[in-house]
């Protein structure tokens, strides 16, 4: 790890097992199945794809609710898979999350005050006063007001709760947050406000992002680097400019091609993929994307790509690799004809 690396994760899988009855023999979901990334002060990770590609497995893991069955995690240098349980706890303060539904992960019986406090109390041994002072000036860092203290979650709208819930996840100085999904439920006015409220933290805090969503106008714009997963695995990941401008793998390019466009005048040409998503349970040979990729070939059916070096990004696709990705040129990218409707 250089200086400014807080988190890195090394081949990270994590398998459920799924009982099928009382005489079947069980089998394993693989929800995650080896990602592999870092993090560093005041940069921002986002993890994208479909739902049940993995990017909340991800998120339990790195906030350490879950163990991994295979893989190194390793968050300031110390390993979780071997750390004693003290370390472990001390390390659970400096990765906090952030959820969706910021109405969802508040107690509604709980005054505000007392929601920003519970990290605290829990966590150190600071007198009463001293988590009231401390509460009151994170209130005042999010932009809410000190008054709002005695305030029910109920009395506040949408995006002030979504500040409330950033507050507390920030109360104990973390190094790391996890943002899962965090402004997918608020107006789009709404969204700027907490995205800018992001941003601003993450500077005046030297925080890590590990930002998860399936809106890519909102990755775009926070976003330092992407890794675009498919299935429990990472397809895609480099820059947030490399793969913006000209993404390599055909799963990225679909992702990108139903991203909505502000300019009317733009044309864009929606690339709409075969198929369903295969089950994590029984996932398809060799690639998994092949059954849905517009540039699959015999390769692709036996044998399983790795992430490779690609034009400033790591790409997973034998066929990138064989350089067999032309056609025509849709937003900044190659892609089949075959593949646009």
């Amino acid at each position: 790890m250089n200086g400014d690396t807080v988190l890195e994760a090394k081949d990270l899988a994590r398998y459920y097992p799924v009982h099928r009855g009382a005489f079947a023999k069980p089998v394993e979901l693989k929800a995650l199945d080896g990602a592999s990334f870092t993090l560093e002060r005041r940069k921002t990770l986002a993890v994208v794809g479909e739902s049940g590609c993995g990017k909340s497995t991800l998120a339990r893991l790195v906030t350490m609710i879950e163990p991994p069955t295979r893989g190194e995690l390793r968050i300031t240098g110390i390993d979780v898979a071997t750390a004693r349980a003290k370390a472990l706890r001390q390390l659970r303060s400096k990765v906090q999350i952030v959820f969706q539904n910021p109405y969802g992960s508040l107690n509604p019986r709980q005054k505000i005050g007392a929601a920003l406090e519970e990290p605290l109390l829990v966590n150190t041994r600071l007198p009463a006063s001293e988590r009231r002072e401390r509460a009151r000036a994170m209130m005042t860092a999010v932009g809410l007001r000190r008054e709002h203290y005695d305030r029910y979650p109920h009395m506040f709208s949408g995006g002030q709760r979504q500040r409330i819930a950033i507050a507390r996840a920030l109360m104990l100085d973390p190094e790391i947050l996890v943002l899962d999904e965090p402004v997918s439920a608020l107006d789009v006015s709404i969204q700027a406000q907490v995205l800018n409220l992001l941003h601003d933290m993450q500077e005046r805090m030297n925080l890590a992002y590990m930002f998860i969503s399936h809106d890519l106008s909102v990755v775009r714009h926070i976003a330092d680097s992407v890794m675009v997963m498919y299935l429990g695995r990472p397809v895609e990941h480099g820059p947030r400019e490399a793969i913006f401008a000209n993404p390599q793998h055909p799963y990225t390019r679909a992702l990108l091609s139903a991203t909505p466009v502000a300019d009317p005048k733009r044309k864009k040409e929606r690339i709409v993929l075969k198929g369903e998503l295969p089950s994590p349970i029984s996932p398809p040979s060799g690639c998994p994307f092949h059954p849905r990729c517009p540039l699959a070939f015999d390769r692709c059916t036996v044998e399983e790509p790795k992430l490779k070096p690609s034009r400033g990004v790591l790409v997973s696709c034998h066929a990138v690799e064989e350089g067999r990705t032309g056609g025509a040129a849709v937003d900044g990218a190659m892609v089949e004809e075959a593949a646009i409707r």
